[in-house]
């Protein structure tokens, strides 16, 4: 039977050392719980010890993290988007993010989309999506993260173990000291172990699938020329600029011309009134003409 006593004398002897309260009750029940399993399991747990204790394969999967971002230029961003989203279906990944900016009538100028694509069709995917449109910069990156993964995956499996040890040791205790220490030792090893159970669901998320950034701007006149300075560039966005003017000056004429025959049925009486008072109203006589008449 396990005893308050013992936990607390175990207990105080780890905290002489400096170590804290927390800790040194941290270690004394993982020792009774050493104890209490080795007592129940005998051979059997002398046996999975051994086996925990020899030396494991070594791991040949690598695990890796691939990440890359590819800047097109298309004169049709609508058009080269789908492209992408086309892409991205046919290696089974999806698009978790998706920006556009729509200038004017002539569609959206600026496409951005966040791909998440399996790991093994990273290559292939970004060999496809350079290929889109023009492509005016490309970057790749893949960071070796296997020794974290394995450390990762060695801790959860101690940790359960751990887990499984104090709860032998907590269905063995009577005393209510014993189980409220053995409880908040559950509690705290628990939590540990569900911290590294959401770190090893992002690494195995994040390996799994890469992560690519596409970001498509809309091309100048002459598609990836149109950037160049030159006679022909800025005749052709002149032309362009004419265009324009002239489509939005056709707007403003379609809007006023429906409205032209009422503007002339309200003019057209005040126009006639104002010209009949000045045939009717006599001109005026001059002062000095006046005058001379009366002399």
């Amino acid at each position: 039977m396990i005893s308050i006593v013992s936990i607390f004398a175990l207990g105080a002897c780890g905290g002489s050392d400096g170590s804290g309260g927390s800790s040194a009750d941290s270690g004394s029940v993982e020792s009774l719980a050493d104890q209490s399993a080795g007592k129940a399991a005998g051979p059997e747990m002398a046996a999975e010890d051994a086996d925990a204790a020899a030396p494991k394969q070594a791991v040949t999967k690598a695990s890796i993290i691939s990440t890359g971002s590819a800047s097109l230029r298309a004169k049709d961003v609508a058009k080269t988007r789908s492209q992408v989203q086309h892409i991205t279906d046919r290696y089974a990944g999806q698009v978790t993010q998706q920006e556009t900016s729509d200038s004017d009538d002539d569609g959206p100028s600026h496409a951005r989309m966040v791909l998440r694509i399996p790991s093994k069709s990273f290559d292939a995917a970004m060999a496809d999506l350079e290929e889109t449109a023009t492509l005016v910069d490309s970057n790749t990156t893949t960071t070796d993260v296997t020794t974290e993964v394995v450390d990762t995956e060695v801790r959860v499996k101690n940790a359960r173990t751990s887990i499984e040890r104090i709860r032998t040791l907590l269905s063995r205790a009577d005393a209510i000291g014993d189980v409220i220490a053995i409880e908040s030792e559950l509690a705290r090893r628990e939590a540990d172990l569900n911290s590294l159970l959401a770190q090893q669901a992002a690494l195995e998320d994040q390996t799994s699938l890469s992560t690519i950034t596409v970001s498509i701007d809309r091309a100048g006149p002459g598609g990836s020329s149109g950037d160049d300075p030159g006679f022909l560039a800025g005749l052709s966005a002149g032309w362009d600029a004419l265009g324009a003017s002239a489509r939005v000056l056709a707007v403003a004429f379609g809007a006023i011309l429906p409205w032209t025959p009422v503007v002339l049925l309200l003019i057209a009486p005040v126009w006639l009134l104002r010209r009949r008072k000045a045939v009717v109203t006599p001109a005026p006589v001059p002062a000095t003409a006046t005058g001379s008449a009366e002399e």
